[in-house]
This record gives structure tokens, sequence and C-alpha cells, in this order.
């Protein structure tokens, strides 16, 4: 199926796994890593998450709520007492919750990220205070609106709890226990290399080759890779509820990171929608930095985890991924 995708869509390369009762049933990877280039994609090569990093993130800030090191509703201003005072008055009471679903009025995007030379937890706080002290676009808790920015500053907040960056936070609570040996951020690959998938543009007509990623600054909001399987391992926990072994929070957490607020879709990494196939609620995010494109989609109800990938996006990929994941759905949801 993959193969008569690739063919009819002109893209480099695209991967599949599919997660049935704890087993990954079903795999495939076909395409080059690099257009141009006769290296071939495997399905242990490494594939950028974009923004499906996010729901990582918000397990981890689950796990600090669970011992007792944060709560869901501390505020900015509690986290920060030093920055408080140059604040604006309404982030003060931006709270981790309103961060991790997108209701803490932060803008969509940031720019300045301060000294690029200093170490990647400075630029985060350089990136907060940018963002901080200049009016919300909307007062915390009334609006929902997507923001990288606010998953950003959320992994500040991770950072002065624990003392340690977002990055190893990620592999030592996720990566290590789960055994996700693949996982890394960035690029995948190389820069001179086609050791891994290349990301890739539309470009007059075609995907181009592109390396490249977002800054490292926006990683909690979106600069994770690994491998499919690998990336399966994380996703189980959340279509489980919590098994196989290790847990990662408790089901209560789980159905918190579950859970949108009233009158929206949105929860925690997940966006929340009720789906016929998935026998109720089923979760849902997609990423892309704007070079590589990453669908997973959830059923707890029938323990069902589809993810799709490519290592490109522009022109009709997205359509071309939701494609794959409607055939997926077909076969393995009944």
């Amino acid at each position: 199926m993959l193969a008569q995708t690739l063919a009819e869509s002109g893209l480099p390369a695209i991967a599949a796994v599919v997660g049935k009762n704890g087993v990954m049933v079903a795999s495939g990877a076909v395409g080059v890593r690099k257009a141009g280039d006769p290296a071939k994609a495997t399905i242990s090569d490494k594939f950028h998450l974009g923004s499906c990093t996010k729901a990582l993130t918000a397990t981890v800030a689950a796990m600090f709520v669970e011992q007792g090191k944060l709560r869901w509703d501390r505020s900015l201003a509690e986290v920060f007492p030093e920055r408080a005072s140059a604040m604006h008055p309404s982030y003060r009471r931006a709270t981790l919750e309103l961060l991790l679903s997108h209701r803490s009025g932060a803008p969509a995007n940031g720019r300045d990220y301060g000294k690029p030379d200093a170490p990647v937890t400075e630029q985060r706080l350089a990136y907060l205070d940018a963002i901080t002290t200049r009016p919300p676009e909307a007062e915390p808790g009334t609006r929902y609106s997507y923001s990288n920015a606010g998953y950003i500053i959320a992994g500040t907040i991770l950072e002065r709890v624990s003392g340690q960056s977002w990055e190893d936070l990620v592999r030592a609570r996720l990566f290590q226990p789960l055994g996700m040996r693949s996982a890394g951020f960035g690029p995948p690959s190389a820069p001179d290399q086609t050791d891994q998938p290349w990301g890739h543009v539309w470009q007059g007509g075609k995907f181009a080759p592109r390396y490249g990623d977002n800054p490292p600054g926006l990683g909690p909001a979106g600069t994770v890779h690994c491998s499919l399987p690998d990336y399966l391992k994380f996703a189980e926990r959340h279509t489980s509820g919590g098994s196989p072994p290790p847990p990662l929070v408790s089901p209560s957490s789980y159905a918190k990171l579950h859970e949108p607020a009233p009158g929206q879709d949105y929860a925690m990494g997940w966006i929340a929608v009720e789906r016929g196939w998935a026998g109720g609620r089923a979760l849902n995010h997609t990423g892309s930095n704007t070079m590589n494109r990453f669908v997973v989609w959830l059923a707890p109800k029938i323990e069902l985890s589809i993810v799709v990938a490519a290592n490109a996006d522009g022109g009709k990929t997205p359509q071309i991924l939701d494609g794959v994941v409607g055939e997926l759905i077909k076969q393995f949801a009944g």
C-alpha cells in the first residue's frame, strides 16, 4: 500500500506502523532518504516528529505533577518570582495547564532566543522574557489559540523545577525507560550524509531536499526525531492508559492529559475527538517542521495506534498521509 502511495505521490519516502493491543502488528517504509540519492529508507530510520513532540512535553509535566514538584495551576509568577515584576500582569497568572492546552494567551511563535551561543536553557529563558513582557493575545483562560510559544515556556517551567534541560529530562524520563534508542533532537541525519532521512520541501512541482530544523530552543514544541517503532513505545502508553510496563504516569494522569477544556478539542499534547471507528474518543496530532510530516491517531477504546510519517512536507503531503491513515483505519479498526 505504501509503495503504491509513493509511486502516485512523488514523496521521497513514507513509513507507517500500526499497534494493536500493545503489539506492533504492521510496519513498512518505502522510498529514499534523500531525493536524488540511492540510499533507501528503512523502518528503523528516524523521522522528525515536529509538533507531535508536544505530547512528550506534556507527559513529562504530568510526571512532575504526580511527584508533587508542580501543580497544573502553578502560575508563571510562582515559578519565576524574580521575573514576575517584568511580566505583563496577565502573564503572571498563566498556568502550566493553560500553556499546555493553548489557552495561555501566548502567540503562535516568537523569534527572540537571546544569544545564539548561550546554553539552550538560557535561550529559553530569554524567549520567556521576550514573550511575557508583552501583552498576551488574549487573557489567559479565555481563548484557545495554538501556540508553540506556550510549549516552549512550559519547557522552561520543567527546567526550572528540575534544574535540568528539557532535552535531558526527556531522555531520562521517556527515551531511556521506554527503550527509545533511536530518539534524539534536531535533523535526523548528519549534515553531509544520507545516514538518515533528509527533509524535503515542495518546490517547482517536486520535492527538493532541504537540511535543517527549527532552532534548538523550540525543543519542547517540536524538535524530537525517532524511528516509528520507537515512537510507538511512547504512543501506546497513551492508547492503553499506561501498560505495558514501565508505567509513565497513573491512569488518572493519562485521563487528565486526554481531557480537553470545555468547548474545545485540544487537551494537553493531543487533540481529542469522537470517532465512530474508534468506539468513542480518538487522540490525534500532526507535526511538521515544514520539511517533514508526522501524523498520529490513537484509539484507546480499541487499543489501536496508527503512525504515519514522510520526510517531506508541502504540496499535497497532508492529504496523502491522511489518506494512508484512512486506509489503515479501514484495515485495523474493525
